[in-house]
């Protein structure tokens, strides 16, 4: 049975939460290894990234489910690494963290929620659900794919303060 929004807990990662978030940011993403993976160039700035950007992380239950990473720019936040561990997918998880997120967003008056993904693993239509829209789409150049001569690197948005 799903969970409903109510059963979902996002809050701020704290230093504890480092083994679990990396566990499930592994069962995440290792599915789509072999439609993309990160060049080391972009791992290298992925690593520096992950010290500064700001870490959330859903939990049911007690049990750490998902997370995002977000940063604060001047006129948008940008969200990296959107992970659900695969046994909690299709549960409202990667919503709750997005919502969050618009919030966090808005407080500071970010008019906008900006976000990348590589068209090749099926997410588009995923992020299109959640409200985003396709901005731009350009060859990723800062990935490598097994499977794919080439993967595209999908430019989304999503409006949280209208007419700013």
């Amino acid at each position: 049975m799903p969970d409903s929004p109510a059963d979902i807990y996002v809050r701020d990662a704290r230093n504890d939460d480092a083994e679990r978030v990396a566990v499930i940011c592994e069962a995440a993403f290792a599915p789509l290894r072999s439609i993309y993976r990160p060049k080391e160039e972009a791992i290298a700035r992925q690593a520096e990234r992950a010290q500064t950007g700001t870490r959330l992380v859903a939990e049911i239950a007690g049990t750490l489910v998902g997370t995002v990473q977000y940063d604060l720019h001047t006129r948008h936040l940008h969200v990296i690494g959107l992970a659900v561990h695969p046994d909690y997918q299709r549960r409202g998880v990667a919503r709750c963290l997005l919502d969050e997120i618009d919030q966090r967003a808005v407080l500071p008056g970010q008019p906008v929620v900006v976000l990348d993904t590589i068209k090749e693993t099926g997410n588009v239509p995923l992020f299109e659900k959640l409200g985003f829209e396709v901005t731009r789409e350009e060859v990723a150049t800062w990935c490598q794919s097994e499977t794919f001569s080439q993967v595209h690197d999908v430019k989304m948005e999503r409006i949280v303060i209208p007419n700013k």
